[in-house]
């Protein structure tokens, strides 16, 4: 049904808390930039996700997003090299002066090249190089013979190109041996060969690093920069002697630069065939950590700063044996002789895969064992594996051209959590998959403004816009969805097969169709249509179903129906493509039993199951584990029948399902497809569930329904109801984190003890006062008093209920050990005078509050239900004591922040005051339409819901209330 295009801001507030319970204070500025459309972080409850985000993981894939924004090249233009010649082997020299007010590199490349098509032009890439054109030069390898250049044509500004011409047609079949001397720059775009800094024991240290993916090696060298235009790669490094260096392939000698006492080349070993954007080197005063022998049979090092060796423990003991695990799953010997992985302090990326050289952000390779969060750690072991996997899918056979990044990144997605569930099983990452990929992306992946998997790209910045949601997320799910309708084993041999067939070379998906067919073949794995068949409508078709499920009781059997799933549909649609899909069928009413199985067409709307195997008292749950990538709909006797299921007995449904049917129906009622009591009934047996799964799934739409109720006559009985449900989950789970706790039952304390103390659950919010007491009395020892996994809950709830003496020691505590989370914890005061005050002090350089940090304070007072209010009234009030203090550049986003909580007509009249009273600043913002957008749906949420929801917990309050803080 359509819907108007406000209430899809509904549903991206109610899904935007869904992944993290620990304070963030959103993106930064260079994030925002990238961002397309422009945004701003919308949070909720002191808890941000991105308003709109390209990818979960955007923060750590952010190097992939367009940043040579200064010189975009024509629409339309041809930036593709033409492949008439084609190199196979590079010998690199570069010379780079770490130093202070020269940043340069001396550099030479030499580049041997196949005429596959006669020409007197030699096109490659080149950005931001300063060639030496005496110094290029053009001869026939075999002869030896030179070729004169006759003209050199510089279109780096333009086309990131260079084009030599030469006096003769090279002739197809021979190799040629091009040659020049470059000067390029250490820049600080964190792009390219580039430099980045840390200070050590008081020094700024400096050190000079690669970051080539997707179009970047050609800021660095002048090199033919496509994915399928593969070669050798020889590389020498010029460094200090007293320094190092690291490349992709081992060290083979060391020796003297000429002339240059203090200097040496490091000459390394000459590369596997491989793209240029997997090159890498690194020159730095890291040492190199070897890991502990016998975890792998390849040499493999951590790199990092000489002080932070003690935090290479955790990633030298789980790298080498997810090496290990993807030799064995992929039953492909890793095809070099050495593994690095290396901490890079200023790193714009998470990491890279570079082949034989991961770098990697800091945060995600070094882990501190006593103030790591369990998220932490386990983001560590997540990225690790993912670009491990890399190193076959992506670096060993990587995709054709840009328009398949999929192939390695949605792999990569895909195959992390195999990884790290290998040597973390205590994690169960394949249980956290529905939660972490498939049910993030189906909120982008259901706007009309979605894209296919595959589509066609050419620029640099069409590139980067790929490396997003739909590349990593959803072609990891589609990449689960196709293993479990060929069978897993099936799958991973066919994985194999597509390897073995494509080494050292390049591939389409059709080619990983063909490879995953020919082994379904030859294992008489039947299906309805060919693999290709099957998943082009789902990487060549944005979007995916719903599955609606109209049960026949009195035949046992069913009418299935798929339409394309849209948050909201516009009427003027122009798109002329008809969504239907190969939609795999899975069901079940016993776990016991084999999943029967079923398709719908690509032809077919709907189509009826004759039988679903069960009678007539007993419920079906399609989608079963929710390995397929759809959502499901249900008529209401099925939702009835499910509901009393888990009420008698939730684990007769997997916890996967029971994720998938809390998410999928608050989606549904969100949109008007299902009455919001049909969703609230699947909650009432959430008293019992004890899983992480299915409660995280569903505390993002339960946060959405508290913000809306906060105000309203409604909230007593929500708060009444939610702590019946909530107390049980806490009790079970405890307070107190112990060492022998599973990894999941840390991750649902955090939920529980969340929730539990932000309604007033009185053990919860004792033992958070007690914990602060301790730390009051030893404010050095806070690793050994707080756990890192609760320390956002315990000093939130602290301040909430404590007095000045708390308030007074977390300012002190973020004053002299500038810790922000004390900061945030301010800010959840209930007293208003308290919170006027941290506004007030934002105006005052001299509060002890960072400028750096004042976005900060003022998120997560207006998060505060208590102080939304008066963040409105300080932007309405003080806008010239504002300007005056900090500028104009927070306004559209303090605007923003102040909308998520609003849902009356008094409210967005007040805000429509605003813009319309400071329209040079907000008249044009994306961030107060947003905001405005925001509001008229929470109105209308409201208005639709409100009595609903209202006659639903009057008949569904707890007998007796549960003992709590009433505040």
């Amino acid at each position: 049904m359509a819907i108007s295009r406000s209430l899809l801001f509904v549903l991206l507030v109610a899904v935007c808390a869904a992944y993290d319970n620990g304070q963030y204070d959103g993106p930064d500025e260079v994030e925002l930039r990238l961002l397309e459309p422009a945004v701003v972080p919308d949070p909720v409850d002191g808890v941000s996700r991105w308003w709109y985000t390209p990818s979960q993981k955007a923060h750590i894939y952010r190097h992939k997003y367009p940043k040579n924004i200064e010189a975009q090249p024509r629409q339309g233009e041809d930036l593709r090299l033409p492949g008439d010649i084609l190199p196979r082997l590079y010998t690199i020299r570069l010379l780079p002066f770490i130093e202070v007010g020269n940043w340069t590199t001396d550099g030479y490349v030499e580049i041997v090249v196949d005429c596959v098509i006669s020409t007197v032009n030699i096109s490659m890439n080149s950005l931001d190089l300063t060639i030496d054109l005496a110094s290029v030069t053009v001869a026939d390898v075999q002869t030896g013979n030179p070729i004169d250049v006759v003209n050199f044509i510089d279109e780096q500004s333009t086309r990131e190109l260079i084009t030599i011409q030469v006096s003769q047609p090279l002739t197809v079949g021979r190799q040629y041996r091009i040659t020049m001397k470059f000067i390029s720059i250490l820049n600080a775009l964190l792009a390219g060969f580039y430099r980045s800094s840390y200070v050590e024991n008081g020094e700024t240290k400096y050190l000079a690093v690669t970051q080539f993916e997707a179009t970047d090696a050609r800021r660095s060298f002048p090199c033919f920069d496509e994915p399928t235009m593969k070669a050798n790669f020889t590389v020498t490094v010029g460094r200090p002697e007293t320094w190092t260096s690291t490349s992709n392939m081992p060290l083979i000698t060391t020796e003297p630069i000429v002339g240059m006492p203090g200097y040496v080349w490091d000459n390394y070993q000459t590369s596997v065939i491989m793209s240029s954007y997997l090159v890498a080197f690194m020159v730095s005063e890291f040492i190199g950590i070897p890991a502990e022998p016998g975890l792998s049979n390849v040499e493999f090092r951590i790199w990092a700063r000489a002080d932070a060796r003690n935090l290479t423990d955790y990633s030298r003991d789980i790298g080498p044996r997810i090496l290990e695990f993807f030799e064995s799953f992929y039953n492909i010997d890793y095809p070099l002789p050495k593994q690095d992985m290396a901490a890079i302090p200023d790193f714009a990326a998470g990491a890279m895969e570079n082949w034989g050289l991961i770098t990697y952000r800091e945060q995600y390779l070094l882990v501190d064992p006593n103030t790591a969060t369990a998220r932490a750690i386990q983001l560590a072991a997540v990225v690790s594996a993912h670009e491990l996997a890399h190193q076959w899918f992506g670096n060993l056979v990587t995709m054709d051209w840009w328009n398949a990044l999929w192939l390695n990144e949605g792999f990569a997605s895909y195959m992390e959590y195999l990884g790290t569930d290998a040597v973390e099983p205590d994690f169960k990452m394949n249980d956290q998959f529905i939660l972490e990929n498939l049910q993030y992306v189906f909120g982008i992946d259901a706007l009309e403004t979605s894209r296919p998997i595959n589509i066609e790209v050419n620029t640099p910045a069409e590139i980067n816009s790929m490396f997003d949601a739909i590349s990593y997320e959803k072609g990891s799910c589609v990449i689960r969805m196709c293993a479990d309708f060929i069978g897993f084993e099936t799958f991973q041999r066919g994985l194999t097969r597509y390897l073995n067939d494509n080494a050292y070379g390049n591939a389409g998906q059709d080619n990983l169709w063909a490879a995953l067919q020919t082994q379904a073949d030859s294992e008489n794995v039947l299906l309805p249509a060919t693999v290709k068949e099957i998943m082009d409508t789902w990487t060549f078709k944005m979007g995916f179903p719903l599955i609606t499920v109209t049960r026949n009781y009195q035949t046992g059997g069913a009418i299935v129906t798929q339409n394309r799933f849209l948050l909201r549909k516009s009427n003027d649609t122009t798109d002329p493509i008809v969504y239907q899909w190969w939609v795999p069928l899975t069901y079940t009413s016993d776990y016991t039993q084999a999943t029967k199985r079923d398709w719908l067409s690509v032809n077919e709307v709907s189509k009826t199951l004759t039988s679903l195997g069960a009678a007539a008292n007993q419920w079906v749950i399609f989608n079963v584990d929710q390995q397929n990538y759809y959502r499901v709909a249900y008529d209401a006797t099925n939702y009835g029948l499910i509901r009393d299921q888990l009420i008698a007995d939730h684990q007769r449904v997997s916890d996967n399902n029971r994720a998938q049917l809390l998410d999928d129906a608050f989606t549904l009622a969100l949109i008007e497809s299902i009455a919001y009591s049909e969703a609230l009934d699947l909650t009432l047996y959430l008293k019992n569930e004890r899983d992480y799964v299915p409660w995280h799934a569903v505390l993002s739409e339960l946060n959405y329904i508290d913000i809306m109720l906060y105000n309203l006559v409604e909230f007593p009985n929500w708060k009444n109801y939610m702590t019946s449900i909530v107390e049980p989950y806490y009790t079970a789970i405890g307070f107190q984190e112990t060492q022998a706790d599973p990894h999941l039952i840390k991750y649902s304390r955090i939920d529980a003890m969340n929730w539990a103390c932000r309604l007033g659950v009185a053990d919860c919010v004792q033992n958070a006062l007690s914990t602060y007491a301790t730390l009051m009395s030893q404010p050095d020892n806070l690793a050994q008093i707080v756990s890192p996994n609760e320390k956002s809950t315990i000093l939130r709830t602290a301040i909430e209920n404590g007095g000045q003496a708390e308030y007074d020691f977390a300012f002190n505590q973020y004053k002299t050990k500038e810790d922000t989370s004390f900061l945030v914890a301010m800010c959840a005061s209930k007293q208003a005078s308290v919170l006027s005050g941290l506004l007030e002090m934002l105006l005052d350089p001299t509060s002890g509050i960072l400028r750096s940090d004042v976005n900060l304070v003022f998120n997560n007072v207006a998060n505060n239900p208590i102080g939304n209010e008066i963040a409105l009234d300080f932007l309405i009030n003080r806008w010239d004591d504002i300007q005056n203090a900090l500028g104009s550049s927070f306004f559209g986003t303090w605007y923003r922040y102040v909308c998520t909580r609003q849902n009356t007509q008094a409210g967005l009249d007040k805000l429509i005051q605003l813009r319309d009273a400071h329209p040079v600043i907000l008249g044009n913002s994306n961030s107060v339409k947003q905001g405005l957008e925001t509001v008229e749906s929470n109105i209308k949420w409201v208005s639709l819901n409100q009595g609903e929801i209202g006659t639903w917990l009057a008949g569904h309050q707890p007998a007796k209330n549960s003992e709590a803080i009433r505040q």
